[in-house]
């Protein structure tokens, strides 16, 4: 009957864009980890130990930062110097790195107390770390946010690629925390989107570059940075990283963006405030100010992380009950088949996903898998919220300071 084989091929459309699109998703992964590799790769490799500034810009971190020194402190690269940032802190945020510093003369604290009205926070916290600088040609700066952990051989083994690799800069995608229901819900759909709309394959490649880099760890040489125009030339950025990568691809200099593994970890918000500040931010700057483009994400979210999973159970489920009922058997047990190969594909690349996320306990990536359609759908709404706000002139608070972002 032709009412059966319209009811199959419905059923089976979810399960067709699950197999192309997250198939095609498998693979680029696939790929990339196969080109690229991650930053435990340099472990092996050596360098001419160049001298490194590593400047971290803090504003009110004081849950972290003491995390972030320690770790610094125990680095086996031994040719660095830290200054520490500290942007307009009314916590005890100094305290805390005054403590774990303990008189460590490889740090050094800059106090910001005032930013102008035309710089972001961040930026301007950076710049001020290093005015006034000597600059040594052969030196590399690292820049690093608060709340990350280093491995003790992160800042070698990130070296030894810079230099293996001959490149200009190095950014690392770090290995984010996964232990609050909020993380566990949207974060990996979240990051999952920032990478398919710049894929580390296409920012990492010398010709018809997609442009990125992750301000939790950028490794930039002294010329590059120089040749890029410094922070001053992104004072109004709040995205600053990727205005520094597309600095670095009008001046064709060569970078990678590398999963970072076991060598940097991140918790980037405390909570689901915050949380949703932060990604809201990160959205609506990575989409450049266009609420239409947020719109077309929040559906390419809801579709491929809501309806092409519960698509895909229900054109089982529903096949299985047309072939009982008697329905053109073979019609429907092609579709179910076809429902069936798509849930696989679906739960084989996000269990590849948070695989290569590092996310290493089972039990993670089984809830991760179960809270992600409605995490999708979550995201989704925040895209679309993105999208409204930019419509509304509503400022965007990030870092003690509100910003006014026109919409594109």
């Amino acid at each position: 009957m032709w009412w059966q084989i319209a009811i199959a091929s419905a059923l089976t459309l979810p399960a067709i864009g699950a197999i192309v699109w997250w198939g095609l998703a498998l693979g680029s992964m696939q790929r990339t980890q196969a080109i690229l590799g991650s930053a435990d790769d340099g472990l092996t490799g050596t360098s001419a130990n160049p001298p490194i500034i590593i400047v971290v810009p803090a504003h009110n971190e004081q849950n972290v930062i003491g995390g972030l020194i320690a770790s610094l402190r125990g680095q086996d690269y031994s040719n660095f110097r830290v200054v520490l940032a500290l942007d307009r802190c009314t916590d005890q945020t100094l305290a805390s790195a005054l403590d774990t510093i303990n008189s460590d003369d490889r740090f050094e604290i800059v106090e910001v107390t005032e930013c102008p009205r035309d710089w972001a926070g961040k930026v301007h916290a950076i710049h001020a770390a290093l005015s006034g600088r000597e600059s040594v040609p052969h030196e590399v700066l690292l820049f690093a946010d608060a709340d990350t952990i280093f491995h003790p051989s992160c800042v070698r083994s990130c070296v030894n690629l810079l230099e293996s690799r001959a490149l200009d800069a190095l950014t690392l995608l770090s290995t984010l925390t996964y232990d609050r229901g909020f993380e566990r819900r949207v974060q990996a759909p979240a990051s999952m989107e920032l990478l398919v709309r710049y894929p580390p394959r296409k920012a990492s490649r010398d010709r018809r570059r997609r442009p990125f880099a992750n301000g939790q760890f950028i490794l930039i040489r002294r010329s590059a940075y120089e040749k890029i125009g410094r922070h001053e030339a992104f004072r109004e950025e709040l995205l600053e990283d990727l205005a520094i990568a597309r600095a670095l691809w009008r001046e064709r200099l060569r970078v990678h963006v590398l999963r970072a593994g076991k060598m940097l970890a991140c918790r980037m918000y405390p909570d689901p405030a915050a949380f949703r500040r932060g990604w809201t931010r990160i959205f609506i700057e990575a989409a450049k100010r266009k609420p239409t483009r947020l719109r077309a994400w929040s559906i390419g979210v809801a579709t491929r992380g809501f309806v092409q999973p519960f698509g895909c159970i229900l054109g089982a489920m529903g096949s299985f009950f047309a072939v009982w009922m008697g329905w053109s058997p073979w019609v429907f047990a092609i579709a179910g088949g076809l429902s069936a190969i798509g849930l696989v594909f679906w739960l084989a690349s996000v269990h590849q996903f948070l695989l290569l996320c590092g996310v290493d306990r089972w039990w993670k990536r089984v809830a991760i898998v179960l809270w992600w359609p409605f995490g999708s759908l979550e995201l989704a709404g925040l895209l679309r919220r993105a999208a409204a706000d930019l419509r509304r002139g509503i400022p965007t608070g990030w870092a003690g300071k509100n910003y006014v972002r026109p919409a594109r």
